[in-house]
């Protein structure tokens, strides 16, 4: 079971928003997700169920249990809104119990105590822990529960400084319990309408080289609708950036289920040939796979140091809404891009990338031939 909090303690970057997203498209692809709503504002809550019925129990009844109750598990208040996807319901009562704990030993660790406690664990595949806009006693029982973190971040300013101090508190959990985070950055609410708001991604990518998502989460009003009608994007709207974005996002999460070392490729099974979803390159018996999902292209193309970066002649065949390519290699280290519609871009499911030499990024892998049996 994979622990991910979605966590930054600036308020309005999409925490939840990306939590109820992700949630929903990893649900919609089979795997069995709950989602923890650990903000007293109960927004996770409100946009899985449009606030009809309020919960009659809470995360808070299990957290910091009123005197004379029984003890409340996880399994006891989690309700179903929608297939492979259960929720732990919040609401402003949650604000109440950092006071509650305030002189209970390991207080920092009562989430986790709940999800270690009856079949959780066996139950789930990933557990998505939306946390409250600050740093304080109920993100760090998120943080805690959690080996993994997504940081959204709008580019703004305030973000980056933002981040930074996010990544402090990480350390600091580090060095006082010795709890690591696997944290990475994800940009949110992104327009690209004016050369800041570039920059500003720029230069998260430039100091978070390997530590944020290639998927960049655009702004898109149908996000807000679907969440006031009580429902995820892929819910709701399958024809619009918000369902493209976080459907991307999903997908790049599930690539790490079975993560090999960083930019290194090893032998595939011959299956892999034939998958459905795109990935970063695999080496198959007949070359290397390239893949990439581009729906809407007229034209893919590949580019890299095995052809001397000259895309004409190196065409990549459709397949449905991939794209593929297979390129015999010798063992070594390569660069590339991917060209869509005259568009270069770097491969957005490999996180190894470099600064190119012309300004962007290509994207990096290690060809690691097997030692033969």
């Amino acid at each position: 079971m994979r622990t991910i909090a979605v966590v930054n303690q600036k308020g309005g970057c999409g925490k939840t928003t990306t939590s109820i997203n992700l949630a929903g498209f990893l649900a919609k692809n089979g795997r069995r997700v709950l989602l923890v709503d650990m903000d007293p504002q109960g927004h996770a809550t409100l946009g899985l169920s449009s606030g009809a019925t309020p919960p009659a129990k809470t995360v808070y009844d299990v957290l910091a249990p009123d005197s004379g109750s029984t003890g409340l598990r996880i399994r006891d208040i989690t309700i179903s809104p929608f297939d492979n996807l259960d929720l732990v319901p919040a609401d402003i009562l949650l604000s109440a119990v950092p006071e509650k704990l305030a002189s209970v030993p390991g207080r920092e660790n009562v989430l986790s105590r709940a999800l270690s406690e009856g079949e959780v664990h066996q139950h789930y595949d990933y557990v998505v822990v939306d946390c409250p806009p600050n740093v304080g006693l109920l993100t760090f029982n998120a943080l805690k529960a959690s080996t993994e973190a997504i940081v959204p971040i709008d580019p703004s300013f305030f973000s980056l400084h933002g981040l930074a101090k996010l990544l402090e508190t990480f350390d600091v959990l580090k060095k006082q319990t010795g709890h690591e985070i696997a944290a990475r950055a994800l940009v949110t609410l992104y327009t690209g309408r004016s050369q800041f708001v570039r920059d500003v991604v720029d230069e998260i990518r430039r100091h978070l080289s390997g530590r944020h998502f290639e998927t960049v989460i655009r702004h898109s009003v149908k996000l807000a609708e679907a969440a006031s009608h009580g429902l995820p994007i892929v819910a709701y709207c399958t024809n619009c950036a918000g369902f493209a974005d976080y459907r991307a996002l999903a997908r790049e999460v599930m690539l790490m289920e079975a993560p090999m070392p960083a930019g290194d490729l090893v032998a595939a099974e011959p299956a892999a040939q034939g998958g459905e979803r795109p990935s970063a390159p695999i080496l198959t018996p007949e070359g290397v796979l390239f893949t990439i999902e581009a729906p809407d292209a007229g034209r893919v193309q590949l580019a890299g140091d095995f052809n001397e970066w000259a895309p004409e002649g190196s065409e990549m065949s459709p397949e449905g809404t991939i794209w593929k390519a297979v390129v015999k290699l010798e063992p070594g280290r390569y660069r590339y891009r991917y060209i869509v519609d005259g568009r270069w871009m770097t491969d957005p499911l490999n996180a190894e990338v470099e600064p190119a030499p012309y300004g962007g990024q290509n994207s990096v892998f290690v060809l690691h031939v097997p030692p033969a049996e």
